[in-house]
């Protein structure tokens, strides 16, 4: 490697690891320096379950979990039930019951009034007069203060939500920060591979595993060049025609991981 590739390697390293690429699996360099910060910061455990770092294809479950959550932050934006809605199903349910009661409420109120207006109260008896009265303070009452709890719930809810979604950006920012510096990583390994003879089908293959590591780590529309890699190198291992999927899926079952 000359001097200008190992200056640019060192520096993109220096990068990686002030990062915390370091702390990923398989990532070999300053395994006894500790980054500053937590480079996880922001992805819930479920999350990073999901993601099993350092097990096969978790850059393609990366890059879908970072997906998801922009999917989910555009549906809670839209007030379209997301696919946490289960964490405030019980609230729902509960606004649902109040606004149900609250819809009762304001029907027997109506029908009271309707009933008053044809019946005046100079003509019932005094006692009767009187029950009406209170059965109409009774049902107001009542009526206000669903009205009040169905507020306070609301209020509650939406707090959650837009916690929910706070928590949500926050986590797709550092999965965005994982895939950038895990993409740059691979980026410096492939270069490190540049000056591979086509003679050497272990470097050669090295090469391609990278090119399949790298793929998910790009959005969809901008992995024209990758493909391209994918197709000139798979040619000098002779591994014939075929889609990225399935040229990476050959490669490791038969190169090994």
């Amino acid at each position: 490697m000359s001097w200008l590739k190992r200056r640019y390697r060192n520096r993109l390293l220096i990068f990686a690891v002030g990062v915390g690429v370091s702390l990923w699996p398989g990532a070999s360099l300053g395994a006894d320096r500790d980054p500053p910060g937590d480079p996880h910061k922001g992805i819930r455990e479920e999350t990073l379950r999901f993601i099993a770092l350092g097990t096969p294809d978790d850059l393609l479950r990366l890059r879908e979990a970072f997906e998801k959550r922009g999917q989910e932050i555009a549906r809670l934006r839209l007030a379209i039930p997301s696919e946490k809605e289960e964490e405030f199903a019980e609230k729902q349910k509960k606004l649902k019951e109040l606004r149900d009661r609250l819809a009762e409420s304001e029907a027997l109120l109506q029908l009271l009034d309707s009933s008053s207006s044809e019946v005046s109260r100079e003509q019932l008896d005094q006692v009767y007069a009187k029950e009406r009265e209170q059965l109409r303070k009774e049902l107001s009452s009542r009526t206000d203060e669903l009205k009040r709890s169905i507020a306070d719930l609301e209020k509650e809810i939406g707090s959650g939500q837009v916690q929910y979604l706070k928590t949500l950006e926050e986590e797709r920012e550092a999965l965005a920060r994982l895939i950038a510096v895990r993409r740059e990583w691979l980026l410096a390994e492939y270069q490190s591979l540049s000056g591979c003879s086509t003679d050497d089908r272990s470097c050669v293959a090295r090469k391609l595993k990278v090119l399949c590591r790298l793929s998910p780590l790009f959005p969809t529309g901008s992995r024209a060049p990758i493909i391209t890699l994918i197709q000139d190198v798979s040619d000098q291992l002779h591994l014939g025609g075929g889609t990225t999927s399935s040229l990476c899926n050959y490669l490791s079952h038969d190169f090994g991981s």
